[in-house]
């Protein structure tokens, strides 16, 4: 025994030590296998292209948008040749693969398209068939001066060309002297300097996945050409278009696409703007299948600068409920630039297009209290 020991600690005999030793290699060894393993499945996504996953291929194909030149309510020229290319710009910013000029060009002129401010879904189902667009970019400019102090304000809305659904929408607006500090610093003097700026305000949000609503507490809109009692053109589709993209953003309504409101107003051939009568309502309620009809009037908007006062515009409206021909709810509100100012012009509306969103907003902070019972 006494041989045995000694031997061991001298090295001429470990039975013990090698066996352990060889374990201990086996185990290196599998952990080495191991972790090299899943190395390599941690690469696997990577080394596997992404159009090689079931449906990748066709989700990242049908993310096309096409954009329909803005519809100019500004009254001012030149107007798209500003505004189209910063749009595009932000698209493709945003990674969208983009419908070409040309092709979308010539499918207009074939489907006798003339206005681009809005899109039915018949049109917008033929855009899906033959260009392979996912959805439609439209747009609205109201306000455009490139004066000493420039402004700028505009809305714009993204619509499925599988449903003819409003995906999108936002407005924004602004002048150069918006930015003004106390010490006089920070004013825009061009419109080069304000675009840009309006531009970010509006596409901040863009999204292609609509905002999640239940469908059991939301109500669906028709929102109609408004009458226009004043003297200026084209001033009864400021509210419409504004009332869309507020209630849009609403989580109890649902707007209607304004194309689609315009195919169902030439189908029952309704002619006078901010009425409708019974055969009209329900014309509408199963063209459209609405819960309601938003009609109105714009009584005022001016933008004061040939009387030099501040901004100011009047909008009343009327909302009906489609399934039992009734007026749910009326109102009107009024406002000018000046009302929220304080110290040094803070809170002073300098563009008559934003004092005309604000009163819209507060109409439906109204309108929101309706009982539809």
């Amino acid at each position: 025994m006494h041989q045995d020991i000694g031997s061991i600690l001298n090295g001429k005999k470990r039975p013990f030590s090698n066996t352990k030793r060889s374990e201990r290699s086996q185990l290196h060894l599998k952990l080495c296998y191991f972790l090299l393993f899943s190395f390599v499945l941690l690469l696997l996504p990577a080394i596997v292209p992404a159009a090689d996953e079931p449906g990748t291929e066709q989700r990242v194909s049908k993310e096309k948008i096409a954009i329909f030149d803005f519809e100019n309510l500004s009254g001012a020229e030149d107007v798209l040749t500003h505004v189209m290319p910063a749009v595009t710009g932000l698209m493709k910013s945003k990674g969208f693969d983009l419908q070409d000029e040309e092709s979308l060009n010539d499918f207009l002129i074939k489907e006798r398209v003339r206005t681009t401010g809005y899109i039915s879904r018949e049109l917008a189902l033929k855009m899906e068939k033959e260009l392979n667009v996912t959805a439609v970019l439209l747009g609205t400019i109201y306000t455009f001066s490139m004066g000493s102090n420039p402004q700028l304000g505009l809305s714009a809305r993204l619509v499925d060309s599988s449903t003819g659904e409003i995906l999108w929408s936002e407005y924004a607006s602004a002048t150069g002297d918006d930015f003004t500090s106390l010490l006089g610093l920070g004013t825009l003097h061009s419109m080069e300097e304000l675009l840009p700026v309006v531009m970010d305000r509006v596409f901040a949000s863009f999204s292609i996945e609509p905002p999640l609503k239940v469908s059991e507490e939301t109500y669906r809109i028709a929102v109609m050409p408004f009458l226009n009692k004043t003297e200026l053109k084209e001033r009864g589709m400021i509210p419409s278009y504004m009332f869309i993209a507020e209630l849009f953003k609403n989580s109890h309504y649902v707007p209607v696409e304004f194309g689609e409101v315009r195919s169902a107003i030439v189908k029952t051939r309704i002619r006078d703007r901010g009425e409708v009568d019974y055969r009209s309502i329900a014309g509408i309620s199963e063209s459209l299948n609405v819960d309601g009809i938003l009609v109105g009037a714009v009584e005022l908007y001016s933008d004061g600068r040939e009387t030099g006062s501040a901004p100011a515009v009047v909008i009343s409206a009327r909302l009906i409920d489609a399934r039992k021909n009734r007026i749910l709810w009326c109102d009107s509100h009024q406002m000018n630039g000046d009302e929220d100012v304080s110290i040094l012009d803070f809170g002073k509306i300098r563009s008559v297009d934003k004092v005309a969103y604000k009163v819209i907003s507060q109409l439906i902070k109204k309108m929101e209290k309706t009982e539809w019972k």
